[in-house]
């Protein structure tokens, strides 16, 4: 089923001035024929000037399509799971940088003073007060650690910056999914909102028309005053219907364009619609949905994450194995041409194991926390993928009836038009 909505009648009212233009000019013209040659020529003079008068700047007219990609690119929701994304791989970067050693460079130059001593007693058991001193002071330090195992605490956290990552990127997706579903929705309802709205405005002009011949059949007598009220009153009630039907259009293009973050745009959609229906198969959509879902691939990584957690804690308990280089210079004067190690140096290369016998129950706590989010990541997995479940089972359900409403829209449509 294809159902196509032509745009002549929004082109016609925008190239004449307005969303209302051709209608009111019509009214002016008609009202006007029986005016005094003065008033015909004034409602003439003003004709013209706003046919010379320049148009205004044509609406930007988006498809679905474009609207998405606008969407996708500038909406600050998806500004900020990017944000949250790159936050992710920069964990993944400190894990890395976990296994490797690290690297320090220290240069002090300065001057020292000493000042007198306190009273001193040579070999005979003269007092002897010695004089202070002063000299320049050169120093230089290069060192560097690298902890080859930490009880296995570097690889796990490393792991877990990995899943996080991973989980980082499929809820970016989700979101973008969630967006897009909104862009869909905000899109078809302006659509929808457009297509009463013409249907509004068709029911002003069969309620003014049937006013007219109304009054008209009372001028001849063929009906009565309480007809033209009634004429009247529907007349009037068309009107707000219409009124109404606009303020439901510029409400869902400002909702639309929120969603597309273009305040002060001019935007407009593309009103050719086409609907495809097709009967989806539950049992198979809800086993696709657990495989494919974004959020629940995401919550699944964030699982494999704490998981990861819990052996990064436990390192706590098992010994650090490492290794440290440290060089060494000083002296009262700069080495001639920089060479630091010609004299006056040292050097060192020092493995280490370190194990902490009690930590103030620190690493027990942690291994606690780290389980508790681990069940917390499943409990998060199971709440999610029944409400998918649920979800999925909803919306074969809509789709069901909106099949029917499809069909039983159809056959009024064709029964109006027989009437």
């Amino acid at each position: 089923m294809c159902i196509e909505l032509q745009g002549n009648r929004f082109a016609a009212q925008a190239a004449a001035g307005g969303k209302h233009g051709p209608r009111k000019g019509l009214t002016m013209i008609r009202n006007t024929r029986g005016a005094p040659p003065r008033v015909a020529a004034v409602a003439l003079a003003a004709a013209l000037a706003l046919a010379q008068s320049p148009p205004a700047l044509a609406a930007r007219v988006l498809s679905l399509r474009e609207c998405i990609d606008i969407a996708v690119a500038g909406n600050p929701e998806m500004g900020a799971a990017r944000q949250r994304l790159r936050k992710s791989e920069s964990d993944v970067m400190s894990g890395y940088g976990g296994l490797l050693p690290d690297l320090t460079v220290d240069f002090y130059a300065g001057h020292r003073y000493y000042g007198p001593s306190s009273v001193q007693f040579d070999e005979r058991g003269r007092p002897v007060r010695s004089e202070g001193f002063d000299y320049e002071d050169y120093t230089l330090r290069i060192g560097s650690n690298i902890v080859i195992w930490d009880g296995g605490g570097n690889y796990a956290r490393l792991n877990q910056a990995k899943q996080s990552r991973e989980g980082a990127r499929e809820r970016f997706a989700y979101d973008s999914d969630m967006l897009t579903a909104a862009v869909i929705r905000s899109y078809y309802d302006l659509v929808r909102t457009r297509m009463l709205s013409v249907v509004a405005e068709e029911s002003v002009e069969q309620a003014r028309r049937n006013l007219e011949r109304t009054e008209a059949l009372l001028e001849v007598g063929s009906a009565t005053r309480a007809d033209v009220l009634k004429a009247r009153v529907r007349h009037s009630n068309t009107r707000l219907d219409l009124i109404r039907a606009r303020n439901r259009v510029e409400l869902a293009r400002t909702d639309l364009v929120a969603l597309l973050n273009m305040p002060g745009e001019d935007v407009d959609i593309d009103t050719t619609l086409a609907i495809e229906t097709v009967r989806p198969d539950l049992d198979g959509e809800i086993e696709f949905a657990l495989k494919n879902r974004s959020e629940l691939q995401s919550l699944a990584h964030y699982r494999e994450s704490a998981r990861s957690g819990i052996s990064a804690a436990r390192s706590g308990w098992l010994p650090t194995v490492g290794a440290s280089f440290g060089y060494y210079w000083s002296d009262r004067s700069m080495a001639d041409n920089l060479n630091f190690f010609k004299e006056e140096y040292q050097w060192s290369v020092t493995g280490f194991l370190s194990l902490n016998l009690f930590d103030r129950f620190q690493t027990g706590a942690s291994v606690k926390r780290a389980r508790a989010d681990l069940r917390i990541a499943e409990y998060e997995l199971e709440r999610y993928e029944l409400e998918a479940m649920r979800e999925v089972k909803n919306l074969v359900l809509m789709i069901d009836e909106a099949r029917e409403r499809i069909a039983v829209a159809t056959e009024t449509v064709e029964q109006a038009g027989e009437d």
